[in-house]
């Protein structure tokens, strides 16, 4: 209680993040320490919800605590979504060309979800939705197929220099979670690509009942109640 740190959060689909970051990082006077109150009741300095790299007039670490985004940020796709869509469905009979994919993908997936949350569980009705929307195909056996594929690592991948700078970050006592609104597909992604034991925490909306930007799920990864 009282402690004062800083929380570097990035909810934004850019590789800027890693590019800031390692720089300042290696440059900086970083010096270890388990004892920051990561999980328990904190004050967080004015103004680091965004690239602060301020330490409360302290000399060390520019940052104690980084909160990530999943999709878009940290994974990043490894096809576009309309060339998955369309491959897979040609197997299923489906003959919308890519481009009016992507409208459709974009048209669905910015539409008002009647739910309190879009992902809930496993997120099928969501991503359900989404793909007969964006093909015109509802064929559950193609639902299938596609949802089982965003289920592998192989689909995804990290930003260029992801990996070494989180793993510099984490050896040097800053803590880090992923709060991102996702289903329940997101552990087993982040463990297929070799992460998930960097994080200190991994909150996900499907499982703690808030989506961003709802301030209450960047609370659940402080600890703060």
């Amino acid at each position: 209680m009282g402690t004062s740190y800083t929380v570097m959060m990035r909810c934004s689909p850019s590789n800027s993040l890693f590019k800031a970051l390692k720089p300042n990082f290696r440059n900086s006077n970083l010096v270890p320490n388990s004892s920051l109150p990561f999980f328990s009741s904190t004050q967080i300095n004015k103004g680091a919800s965004r690239c602060s790299h301020s330490h409360g007039g302290g000399t060390g670490r520019a940052y104690d605590a980084l909160l990530l985004d999943a999709g878009g940020t940290l994974l990043q796709l490894a096809n576009p979504v309309e060339d998955t869509y369309a491959t897979i469905g040609s197997k299923y009979g489906l003959t919308v060309n890519p481009a009016k994919i992507k409208q459709g993908f974009k048209r669905a997936f910015s539409a008002q979800w009647s739910e309190k949350l879009r992902y809930q569980g496993d997120g099928r009705p969501f991503w359900k939705f989404v793909v007969s929307e964006a093909t015109g195909c509802g064929d559950e056996d193609f639902f299938e197929e596609v949802y089982e594929y965003y289920a592998k690592g192989d689909a995804w991948h990290l930003p260029n220099g992801a990996f070494d700078t989180m793993t510099l970050l984490k050896d040097a006592g800053v803590k880090m979670a992923v709060v991102s609104n996702f289903d329940s597909r997101l552990r087993k992604l982040l463990k297929d690509l070799n992460i998930l034991h960097l994080f200190d925490a991994v909150i996900i909306s499907s499982e703690v009942g808030y989506e961003k930007p709802d301030p209450k799920i960047f609370q659940s990864a402080l600890g703060i109640y």
